[in-house]
């Protein structure tokens, strides 16, 4: 019944029987035992054909058509929650991660996550936290890692684990940040605003190592995470006020095989990272 549903709803869409076997990689004769099999069954017409040989759909058509994409849908979506029923099914995620959180703290979940989830596999794309909710409105995320408190309409935002800010390198007039959209460049705006500091020299790069490979070439001064600070570099204590969290956003809406138990890994492995 699938097979006549999926060919005739080629049909209707093409309104050619012809374009309709092409669409199919089959022959205009099956898709016409096809259409006959199923007017037989349903006891209708379902196409009528003008002299100018113009496939034209009945209404009782219209009705088939609207029911059969209903049902091959639903069908589809049987299909694929009976497969993920298995160990063995594969689950595909694609992720959004700020650059800090790919030096601070994807490593140990990316590994944390394949060591409970074997089956899993992600694409993983390192944007700045703008970028990441820009992702996740658009739905080309599954999920998004930032650190920047950023919120995002119909999403859900989690807290993780809490990261040190300081302020790391010389002084040498020079300060060094990130591109606008990025949340060190938030966090460093805030800082030199309450600090009343006005940068002699204020130089934007777009990628974190970068930025901490001048700050170690003793080019000027930058806020860093405490935990990538290289040992020889001196750094500055700044306070509480800019221990900044890390955080996760994820469509409540979407759904995945395995969902829950993967997010609470996510929240016990960032935990650990604190």
């Amino acid at each position: 019944m699938f097979n006549l549903l999926r060919t005739f709803m080629a049909v209707y869409e093409t309104r050619s029987f012809s374009l309709a076997a092409e669409q199919l990689f089959s022959s205009q004769p099956t898709v016409s035992h096809h259409i006959y099999q199923l007017e037989h069954e349903l006891n209708v017409s379902l196409f009528e054909r003008n002299k100018r040989s113009a496939t034209i759909p009945t209404a009782a058509a219209d009705i088939l058509y609207e029911f059969s994409s209903n049902m091959l849908a639903d069908w589809d979506k049987t299909k694929q929650a009976m497969q993920n029923t298995t160990a063995t099914a594969s689950v595909e995620l694609n992720i959004g991660i700020s650059q800090s959180v790919a030096v601070v703290l994807f490593p140990d979940l990316a590994r944390g996550l394949k060591a409970a989830f074997p089956f899993l596999e992600f694409n993983v794309a390192v944007l700045n936290s703008l970028q990441v909710v820009k992702q996740m409105e658009a739905r080309r995320l599954d999920l998004g890692f930032i650190e920047q408190p950023l919120t995002l309409k119909g999403a859900t935002r989690t807290t993780l684990c809490a990261d040190q800010l300081v302020v790391a390198g010389w002084p040498t007039g020079t300060w060094l940040t990130r591109e606008e959209g990025s949340g060190m460049r938030y966090y460093t705006t805030a800082y030199l605003q309450e600090a009343g500091i006005t940068p002699d020299h204020l130089m934007t790069v777009n990628n974190n190592s970068m930025l901490r490979a001048l700050v170690q070439n003793k080019v000027g001064q930058a806020l860093l995470s405490d935990r990538i600070v290289p040992q020889e570099v001196p750094q500055q204590t700044i306070g509480a006020k800019f221990r900044r969290h890390f955080y996760l956003l994820q469509n409540p809406d979407a759904h995945w095989p395995h969902k829950q138990a993967m997010l609470d890994t996510i929240q016990r492995l960032a935990n650990k990272v604190d």
